[in-house]
């Protein structure tokens, strides 16, 4: 399988020194601390979004216009790296474009870096590439969920992509390895995260389940290292890591944690998955009689977003010499305290 770690090839690290790096989707969340991660490591690095208009800050660094579901903007965006990174999120028009946006994104990116030879080829996934309902420990061995059609748009779209890649990496070559960030928080983040609940309000978080298992947490800051560490990694062409912290309160825990730093109501309610379930199959039954169409959601998809799974990130740990925080203070202070500041003279100090 592609994704099967293996042993480290030699002791021989790669030099990045020399590499000019691109980074598509360099203005997000991820990407913002990705490109702060390999400041510094790198020869230059230029930043690709579609909202961006061309400009130099400094010798080192560079703003491009790009959008990856066009092949000649994609060859312009990447011309002259040795070394690219997607962190882009696709999405455009209905959400029902999203997978072929999402495929028709993949493969343009894939035929660009093997028509100008990139060294390296870096394409962020996600947790929703994988099966995480069934109570067992999962690693990059057990790969994309194997049953796709019965998980949403988003779902399906991330592990086409990966298995396309892969494919191409096992048939042309392609220096393809994928990272998968599981339920990203931290600065430049938000507190409400649709990885553990539904949110109808800011302070309020309809669960996925009972909220008391672990949840992936992993710290943005974290997910960047792992990923700028990567470049200086021989032999890792072809495999996929597992991002997720060491730090992983459950989903209700979290939210308690939310409540008591920021001095506001935030609220946890757990909901049952099947009656969750049947409620949806019963809307979908009424839009079919009005004559409407929409996505149904399976009971699988479901159980996937209450992340009972525990997630190996030995790979990881092991091949990228990854040290994710395992400090709970620091967890809060990274993933929670720097949005929950409560300014002096707030009257929530003195309740």
């Amino acid at each position: 399988m592609a994704e099967r770690p293996r042993e480290r090839m030699g002791d021989e690290r790669v030099m990045a020194r020399n590499d000019d790096v691109v980074v598509l989707g360099g203005t997000g969340f991820i990407g913002r601390h990705l490109v702060a991660a390999l400041e510094g490591r790198v020869r230059s690095i230029t930043v690709v979004g579609r909202g961006l208009s061309d400009r130099d800050v400094d010798a080192g660094l560079r703003f491009r216009r790009g959008d990856l579901r066009d092949l000649d903007s994609t060859r312009r965006s990447i011309a002259g790296a040795s070394v690219v990174y997607d962190v882009t999120m696709p999405v455009s028009g209905s959400w029902e474009e999203f997978p072929e946006n999402c495929l028709r994104c993949a493969r343009n990116l894939a035929m660009v870096a093997k028509e100008l030879s990139v060294r390296r080829l870096f394409y962020t996934s996600s947790s929703d590439a994988v099966y995480l309902g069934g109570g067992r420990s999962v690693d990059e061995r057990d790969g994309t969920d194997a049953r796709p059609h019965l998980r949403n748009p988003y779902s399906r779209s991330k592990g086409a992509a990966e298995r396309l890649l892969f494919d191409l990496h096992r048939a042309e070559g392609l220096p393809i390895t994928v990272f998968r960030p599981f339920i990203v928080v931290g600065r430049g983040g938000r507190l409400s995260h649709g990885g553990i609940g539904e949110w109808p309000a800011v302070t309020c978080c309809l669960g996925w389940g009972p909220g008391t298992n672990a949840q992936p947490f992993v710290l943005v800051e974290d997910v960047a290292s792992a990923m700028a560490a990567a470049l200086d990694v021989p032999g890792i062409e072809g495999m996929a890591f597992n991002l997720a912290g060491d730090v992983t309160p459950s989903a209700k825990e979290y939210v308690r944690l939310v409540a008591q730093r920021a001095r506001r109501n935030f609220r946890y309610y757990p909901r049952n998955l099947t009656w969750l379930w049947l409620q949806g199959v019963a809307r979908q039954a009424l839009r079919r009689l009005a004559g409407r169409n929409g996505e149904r959601q399976s009971y699988r998809d479901m159980l996937s977003k209450s992340k009972r799974s525990r997630v190996d990130c030995t790979a990881a740990k092991t091949l990228l010499g990854w040290k994710p925080n395992g400090s709970l203070e620091r967890f809060v202070a990274e993933a929670i305290d720097c949005h929950a500041d409560v300014p002096p003279g707030d009257l929530r100090i003195e309740t």
